[in-house]
């Protein structure tokens, strides 16, 4: 079995040089994800100086640890609003098409395949839910169809929509920054640490230099600043485990449960794959790795009679109400996440209306986008009480039954962690998150320190892997 995503697999890039000097730029975007990347292409040839940070390797984050699916059919669609529902549904659409637009017009290779929705249910419950769905679809003409598929499994009920996609993520940004390259500044491994304000510029402190803009753009997978839109007190993280595994054919369908705990896609590269994404839960309830690939494991076992060849987790940032937070929190200054599981459509179009906000462009999403809205306040208060329960038990618990080779203690009033590897070599870090001083936990398959209040993650020797922190938790030798 495979410790890494499927996406990644024999992908290779060329890899940017490091910012080693002070620079001056129009725009800044930290962050080369989908989000990052597509606002670039947008603005790129628009007679702007833009330039493009990312702390590690493009294509190495967040969207290419997802499903890769490009639908509208999603199991968040209920907003409780059918003004919010209608303009939601709309935005969806809109960026099916224009990613499948950017993908033809550019040429870009990443193994789209058009192909049709399913949202199924395997209770009463989610029966409702798919019938409240169905009146949002009916009230926007759109066509679906009631299929009773075989193909989906415990699917009681479900429904179909056509004119979908999926692509190989990875693929699709080193597509986008292969287009990028030669227009604008891209620097990879520049970890943006601070901003400050001075002179009518933002100055952004990176790899101990400087970088000063006029248009500050922080599209990173999680702000990494609490002050940017104060984004911990209106979103939740939760993870997701994926497997791929080989099957006999592709069905060229894509399909989630709508309790989002269960989702399918097939994929055809040297030979057919179903990914399938399960055991989706909030951080702090999804902390022993190992018991949940193994639950995993019996499921893909009990259900398709296989083993698993490929296995990930990844972790979506989840707003109150499942709309995206993108868009200006002042002037001059974008920021772009909680997609809550619909990073590809979610982020392409986040990625348009700050385009469009940056070049005084109209966008009829940016309203509903607005970082800076009013949130849902019973769902903020259920939100920040979950996550402040997970903190105080990150305080609390100190070594927890799962560990193997690890121990976490307190020396001088300074907790540390220690993993001991196969080697026996000891590593010891600071077991305290520098984002919001959250205490970390052991992931025993991963060999790193992970947050499970807004997963931030270090390996074993303390170097930062990926935010909302951007500091290491390295134990400087005497």
């Amino acid at each position: 079995m495979i410790n890494n995503s499927i996406w990644l697999k024999g992908v290779k890039t060329k890899a940017n040089k490091k910012l080693s000097e002070d620079i001056d730029t129009d725009i800044l975007i930290i962050g080369g994800g989908i989000t990052g990347l597509s606002t670039a292409y947008f603005l790129m040839n628009k007679d702007r100086e833009i330039t493009l940070i990312d702390k590690g390797k493009i294509g190495y984050g967040a969207t290419s640890y997802s499903t890769g699916k490009v639908t509208y059919l999603q199991d968040t669609l209920i907003k409780g609003n059918s003004e919010k529902e209608d303009l939601y549904l709309a935005s969806q659409i809109d960026a099916v098409n224009m990613i499948k637009n950017i993908i033809i017009e550019n040429n870009i290779k990443c193994n789209y395949e058009s192909n049709s929705s399913y949202l199924y249910a395997t209770n009463k419950k989610e029966i409702k839910n798919i019938k409240k769905i169905e009146n949002i679809l009916k009230r926007n003409n759109i066509e679906y169809k009631i299929k009773n598929s075989d193909l989906l499994y415990n699917s009681i009920y479900s429904i179909k929509v056509d004119n979908t996609a999926t692509i190989n993520p990875a693929k699709y940004l080193l597509g986008l920054k292969e287009l990028l390259n030669n227009n604008i500044k891209i620097y990879e491994n520049s970890i943006a640490e601070d901003i400050d304000y001075k002179d009518s510029k933002f100055v952004v402190k990176v790899n101990n230099n400087c970088i000063r803009c006029n248009v500050l753009v922080v599209a990173t997978h999680y702000p990494f600043l609490v002050s940017l839109g104060l984004i911990p007190f209106k979103t939740h993280v939760e993870k997701s485990y994926l497997t791929a595994f080989n099957v006999e054919k592709n069905k060229k369908l894509n399909a989630i449960a709508q309790s989002g705990n269960n989702s399918i896609r097939y994929y055809s590269d040297d030979k057919d794959y179903m990914i399938y994404c399960s055991c989706s839960d909030k951080l702090g309830k999804n902390i022993d790795n190992a018991k949940k690939i193994g639950d995993l494991s019996w499921e893909v076992n009990s259900k398709y009679n296989t083993k698993m060849k490929y296995i990930w987790n990844n972790c979506d940032i989840m707003a109150t109400d499942f709309i995206p937070l993108a868009g200006k929190i002042e002037k001059n200054l974008y920021i772009a996440t909680g997609y809550s599981t619909w990073g590809i459509t979610n982020g392409s179009l986040s990625a348009k209306v700050i385009a469009d906000n940056i070049l005084g462009i109209t966008n009829k999403y940016t309203e509903l986008f607005n970082p800076t809205r009013t949130s849902n306040i019973i769902n903020l208060v259920v939100s920040n009480l979950s996550v402040g329960k997970t903190y105080i038990l990150s305080k609390l618990i100190k070594n927890y039954s799962f560990y193997t080779n690890v121990s976490v203690y307190t020396k001088d009033g300074i907790r540390y962690g220690k993993y001991i590897d196969d080697k026996n070599v000891e590593h010891i870090v600071y077991n305290k998150c520098p984002h919001m001083k959250c205490n970390l936990i052991f992931n025993s398959v991963d060999k790193t320190w992970d947050c499970p209040c807004h997963s931030s993650r270090f390996d074993i020797d303390g170097n930062i892997v990926h935010g909302p922190s951007h500091y290491s938790i390295k134990v400087e030798k005497n």
